[in-house]
């Protein structure tokens, strides 16, 4: 190969690292993939990689040490009026004296089921994509694209429980193209579907216990077979949560400037049939704005993130009717015992130097409310707000060897009212919460800590590379949380192609 072709390879491969590493204008054709067509370069990479992570600074979920295999390959294509997008990975994770949520994604539903004793958890995700984009004209563009996630997650030891999740999204799209300018329009629909079977196979002398949160923690804390618990009830043995999302997307381009705006209004369920024992309705926003520019030979980014999103807790008032032998559930009504909102707003700085540098810093702000009125007439309110600075550089060392280092600063705050709604209520008796479990929640996200990550790829001739990932998080400060410290090891063989 002469010197001419490979610098070309070696600008091609650095150009798809910075695609892997973060956000490009190619973000705007997630959701809309009629907008790939702006883009021009075909890529594709494939990867296989192995992870370690352990330390006892953690969530309450997390496992105390871990670790994960996969594989993962992805490609854009482009054709003269077509193009085409897809990817696919496979994740298998083993964590160790792991307990707590049994979700597969603890806090993505208003409510959680917690179990308390520690044990193996194995953790396979299977996740496509595919689109496809076809230009009608020189102005008009369509196109569709499917997201697919699949995820199982089996606990080894009792209380043993075994989950199957689901995230499916479409999205359907057009575009229209006239000069500089590019407008896109997507709508949505996103399916999320999760069911946790639990069991005991073994004996012991006393019963497991588990914790149905309701919000902040307050709930139901009784045997797993309990009916306040909804893991093992008559007519349902097992515990069903679905949501449906349905809005839109738009999109547009001008020149250097992208903008994206989505809309989203949920509704999702736990239960089935007429066992519906929770509906939690909600909505949210997500605006992302990126602006481009060249000076000399640097390429600049500016972009601004922000999301918002508003969730309610509705609990239904179930009653079992037994005549003649036939069991009925007749419903009274629902009464709303939790709701929660959060925002944030997440603006970042890059610039990439030739083919040789690139370097960025960020900052994330972020503010979650949450309301609990489980029992009346009382009423706890809690205002959670998290902050962090970050800065990475990422740097072509030689024409074979990339180095990567990243750093940042995060804390957190929060705060919490109670109150009654009425004096003459007459209740004596408060809500139940799991305190000690709470407690070591709110440190893990409001503990100061100062987190830092090292890269190391080496790139072959022929488009193959290796790279090792360092990660490693100190905080300050702790009380509940056994440990300060966390770090992970990764190890990954790729071809970019």
């Amino acid at each position: 190969m002469n010197e001419k072709n490979s610098h070309c390879m070696n600008k091609v491969r650095f150009i798809l690292l910075l695609c892997l590493l973060s956000c490009s204008a190619a973000v705007l054709a997630q959701t809309n993939v009629a907008l790939v067509r702006l883009d021009s370069l075909s890529r594709s990479y494939a990867e296989v990689y192995g992870r370690y992570e352990e330390g006892e600074f953690r969530d309450t979920w997390q496992a105390p040490r871990m670790w994960s295999a996969g594989a993962a390959t992805g490609s854009v294509r482009h054709f003269d009026r077509m193009s085409l997008t897809g990817s696919f990975s496979f994740d298998q994770t083993e964590g160790y004296g792991m307990c707590g949520s049994m979700f597969i994604k603890p806090g993505y539903f208003p409510i959680d089921v917690l179990e308390f004793t520690p044990g193996r958890k194995t953790l396979q995700t299977y996740a496509f994509d595919g689109g496809i984009a076809y230009d009608l004209d020189g102005t008009w563009t369509i196109g569709a694209r499917m997201d697919f996630e699949s995820s199982n997650l089996a606990k080894r030891k009792d209380l043993r429980h075994a989950n199957w999740r689901l995230d499916m999204q479409v999205a359907p799209g057009v575009m229209y193209r006239t000069g500089g300018l590019a407008l896109g329009f997507s709508p949505l629909f996103r399916k999320v579907a999760e069911t946790i079977n639990a069991e005991q196979i073994g004996t012991a002398e006393s019963s497991y216990y588990a914790f149905l949160d309701k919000g902040l923690m307050y709930g139901v804390h009784q045997v797993w077979t309990g009916s306040g618990i909804h893991l093992d009830e008559a007519g349902v043995n097992r515990l069903p949560l679905k949501e449906y999302s349905y809005g839109g997307a738009l999109q547009a381009k001008f020149r250097d400037l992208y903008a994206d705006f989505e809309f989203l209004r949920t509704s999702g369920v736990a239960g089935e049939k007429e066992y519906i024992w929770f509906e939690f309705p909600g909505m949210s926003i997500d605006a992302d704005m990126r602006y481009s520019w060249t000076r000399g030979d640097s390429r600049n980014n500016v972009s601004i993130r922000f999301y918002w999103k508003r969730q309610d807790l509705d609990e239904n008032v179930l009653e079992k009717v037994n005549e003649n032998g036939i069991t009925t559930v007749l419903n009274h009504g629902s009464n709303r015992i939790f709701s929660r909102s959060s925002w944030s707003l997440s603006p970042e700085y890059e610039n990439v130097y030739r083919d040789v540098l690139k370097w960025k810093a960020g900052a994330d702000y972020s503010v979650y409310d949450g309301v609990s009125s489980q029992m009346y007439p009382y009423v706890y309110v809690q205002t959670l707000t998290e902050a962090s600075l970050y800065a990475g550089i990422f740097y072509r060392m030689t024409r074979f060897l990339d180095l990567g280092i990243k750093s940042g600063y995060s804390r957190g705050w929060v705060s919490q009212t109670e109150r009654t709604v009425s004096e003459d209520s007459g209740v004596q008796s408060v809500p139940f919460r799991l305190q000690d479990w709470y407690d070591r929640q709110m440190e893990y996200r409001t503990a100061s800590r100062i987190g830092a990550s090292l890269m190391l790829r080496y790139n072959f001739m022929n488009g193959m590379y290796l790279e090792t990932d360092f990660d490693f998080v100190m905080a300050s400060g702790l009380e509940h949380i056994t440990g300060p410290y966390r770090f992970a090891a990764a190890i990954k063989a790729g071809y970019n192609f």
